[in-house]
């Protein structure tokens, strides 16, 4: 024991490391803040393709925003928004949804069921769904067995692995390679329930290997906990999103769960589940059954957003994006730019102070673009993450790509 008694209270550091992790991400942090990368405060008046610093009038293209239609913004979508507050005349019940909701929110159930055509459980975030969700898959009360060996890929979003912990209190918990399928098979064989947990589009660029995925599943009876987040609303006729591209009759073993405050355009999270009613308990388990449930605007927000999905205008939106996506990819194939195919970019430079030199000069050049740094991306290898749109014409990409040619230019 040392004189403070600090080994005697540390942890086992098995899926987390504060002690590390927060005086390196927060160097970094502070390099962007000091670069005037942090903290910008913008009159939003003219949309994200023409921000304002209120501070000191400069205008820039947002290129950080998970909006990758612009939803957000979208006239139908706001205004439902204030219309459910005049209607309901109530912000929320602040209250647990099993015991009192809304009707307006059981219809947003019932309407998000029908545009994705499989029973659909909202929340206020994705986050929550995963903390409800992934402790009870790994202890078996899902599938209705003993507990599963739940295997996470390693470029699984924060919010996922943030429960790993919590998971691994309940069963075996294994940390795969990105993609690797030889792995996953491995575990496959060695163990008689395997769930998998990933993501579809990558919050850093690159896509899942959903076939090599399905494949397993087909073969091992592999549950799947897929997170859609970044892709919902971006391809598919109702905005469906990539995984149900090849995942699309869902069953019991399969879930996917995406986020609404990004494509869709408006705020919370879904489940998408195989057609049982087995799962009405998760509203009654954990995070789902506190007393935040969906707010009212977000209600309003959502069945706007349904009725925009259900219009030709979203074809028009994700065609826009997927030529836009193209386009940057022809421009860039040479440059060792991450995420090809994907409307999300990334741009690796190797140190932070180099990431945020390059995000700050594409801001002082009129583009907003995030320095990406440890813990996000492994060590020595910062870079930026930069998000194409819908609502940005082609000219817009094409100027933005120009631009970054001539920074990255001199950054060699």
């Amino acid at each position: 024991m040392t004189e403070t008694g600090i080994e005697d209270v540390m942890g086992p550091h098995r899926f987390r490391n504060n002690q590390r992790m927060v005086p390196a991400s927060e160097s970094a942090w502070q390099l962007a803040a000091d670069h005037g990368m942090l903290d910008i405060r913008v009159d939003a008046t003219h949309g994200q393709n023409r921000l304002r610093d209120v501070r000191t009038g400069h205008e820039f293209l947002n290129l950080a925003s998970c909006s990758y239609l612009g939803l957000n913004s979208h006239p139908t979508v706001v205004e439902a928004g204030v219309t459910a507050l005049r209607e309901e005349r109530v912000t929320g019940l602040a209250m647990a949804e099993f015991r009192i909701r809304l009707d307006a929110a059981h219809r947003v159930e019932e309407e998000l069921s029908a545009l994705f055509g499989t029973r659909v459980l909202p929340s206020i975030s994705c986050g929550v769904l995963s903390s409800a969700v992934l402790p009870l898959l790994g202890s078996g009360h899902l599938t209705g067995t003993d507990p599963l060996v739940v295997v996470f890929d390693r470029f699984a979003h924060f919010s996922m692995n943030f429960v790993k912990p919590v998971v691994a209190d309940e069963t075996l918990v294994l940390t795969c390679p990105h993609n690797d399928m030889d792995f996953l098979e491995d575990v496959c064989r060695r163990y008689p329930r395997v769930a998998y947990v990933c993501e579809g589009a990558y919050s850093t660029g690159g896509l899942a290997d959903l076939e090599g995925i399905r494949a397993l599943q087909e073969r091992y009876g592999l549950y799947v906990y897929l997170d859609d987040s970044h892709a919902l609303s971006t391809q598919g006729p109702y905005g469906e999103g990539y995984a149900r591209s090849v995942f699309r009759e869902l069953d019991e073993r399969t879930m996917i769960v995406a986020s609404t405050a990004k494509a869709f355009g408006s705020t919370g999270g879904i489940a998408m589940l195989g057609a049982s009613s087995q799962f009405d308990f998760l509203y009654r388990s954990g995070p789902m059954g506190w007393s935040q449930g969906l707010r009212t605007a977000a209600i309003g927000t959502t069945l706007g957003s349904i009725a925009v999905h259900r219009s030709p205008e979203l074809g028009v939106r994700q065609r826009r994006l997927a030529e836009n996506i193209a386009l940057f990819d022809r421009r860039m194939k040479d440059r060792g730019v991450r995420g090809t195919g994907s409307h999300i970019k990334f741009v690796t430079v190797g140190e932070n102070e180099r990431a945020v030199r390059l995000a700050t000069e594409l801001y002082r050049r009129g583009y907003y673009c995030s320095a990406m740094f440890f813990p996000v991306v492994p060590r020595g290898q910062a870079g930026i993450r930069l998000m194409l749109r819908g609502d940005m014409t082609a000219a817009m990409t094409e100027r933005f790509v120009t631009v970054l040619e001539d920074v990255l230019d001199g950054f060699a």
